[in-house]
């Protein structure tokens, strides 16, 4: 009966108190007896608060002193509350990151939010409540969260993993479905992989892995993945084993767009208007030196070739790549192609 009254009194201290929300021992007596039907005095109520204290809860009160009909003076204590283990911040930090994560489920998102407000203060819960979000982004993964859990157990026990993998294709009506990757057989495709990472990359899960025969490193969207399962038989290839020097991506830029293969040491000049940009997307993997202050700098990043032509076809306006001389003239290429399907006003359209 002690442990269950001990427990009910921390739900209690948890759900209704913190620093705006003090109760006296009356207060946490009357309380106590209307959520849970238990009756407590006094003495025993301040034994469960000392206990729970002892325990290393972050249990605060202040002192009182009340004079006593003998002349002595007898130091109280009240206004108990326990300090929330999650600011108010850090709520919304963390509530704020699930937002900004389109593949998980709104209903799963909505359980994930329900559970990290059992550790807020009733004030988080306050700021909290009627809030609500609209998500303008892709179709959410009903099996997102199941294939984090098994891929975490995959990586933690050193074993291979199997699954399907699914892409975007229209229906009859025009509207977006998956379906699975196929063999040219007909039959949907499994891979097989030994997984290493899981890396977060504008809001999206990526399983960084090996993809069987080959000993490359391969990225995989997790909310494109089902039908994920542990390969008990199979250990996980060493990563020592597979090529290159620096197999698992270092910083931003290697990780930009989640492209696999091997990077490049790239240059290129920048309008310092867009240096909070660049470092947006490539953090402290990028490098800079001044070419005309205060409007230019030259910035040099080790980056995948191909998210190189894409970031800076992105930013073209106020980016020039200066090397290497392949991914200039990819650049070019795209360039002179969309040059050719939007002419000015005085060329023909394209038919």
């Amino acid at each position: 009966m002690k442990g269950q009254v001990i427990f009910q009194l921390l739900r209690l201290l948890q759900e209704e108190t913190d620093e705006q929300h003090r109760m006296s021992q009356q207060a946490l007596a009357e309380r106590m007896f209307t959520r849970f039907g238990v009756k407590m005095n006094r003495r025993t109520l301040k034994t469960y608060l000392d206990e729970l204290l002892a325990a290393g809860y972050p249990l605060v009160s202040s002192k009182k002193t009340r004079a006593q009909a003998d002349g002595s003076v007898e130091i109280m204590q009240t206004d108990w509350y326990l300090e929330p283990q999650f600011e108010v911040s850090e709520l919304r930090l963390l509530t704020d990151l699930l937002a900004a994560m389109p593949a998980v489920p709104d209903n799963q998102r909505d359980e994930l939010v329900r559970k990290l407000m059992l550790h807020s203060s009733p004030m988080s819960r306050q700021s909290q409540s009627g809030q609500q979000m609209v998500f303008l982004h892709t179709p959410p993964a009903k099996q997102l969260l199941y294939s984090v859990d098994i891929l975490c157990e995959a990586i933690r026990r050193n074993r291979m993993v199997s699954f399907r993998y699914y892409s975007y294709m229209l229906d009859g009506d025009g509207n977006p479905v998956q379906v699975p990757r196929m063999r040219s057989g007909g039959v949907a495709r499994e891979y097989l992989v030994s997984p290493y990472e899981i890396a977060v990359s504008h809001g999206r899960y990526y399983l960084i892995c090996c993809k069987e025969p080959h000993r490359t490193l391969s990225h995989y969207r997790i909310d494109r993945i089902t039908d994920v399962a542990i390969m008990e038989r199979f250990e996980r290839l060493p990563i020592e084993s597979l090529s290159g020097e620096h197999p698992l991506p270092e910083n931003l830029a290697e990780q930009l767009y989640m492209y696999s293969g091997e990077t490049v040491h790239c240059e290129f000049y920048a309008d310092t208007r867009i240096l909070g940009d660049i470092l947006d997307w490539f953090g402290t993997g990028a490098s800079f030196k001044w070419v005309h202050y205060p409007d230019r700098i030259r910035v040099t990043v080790q980056v995948h070739p191909i998210a190189m032509q894409h970031w800076a076809l992105q930013y073209g306006q106020w980016v020039t790549v200066i090397s290497p001389e392949s991914v200039r003239g990819e650049i070019a290429n795209i360039v002179h192609s969309l040059a050719e399907r939007y002419p000015t006003a005085n060329q023909p359209k394209e038919s």
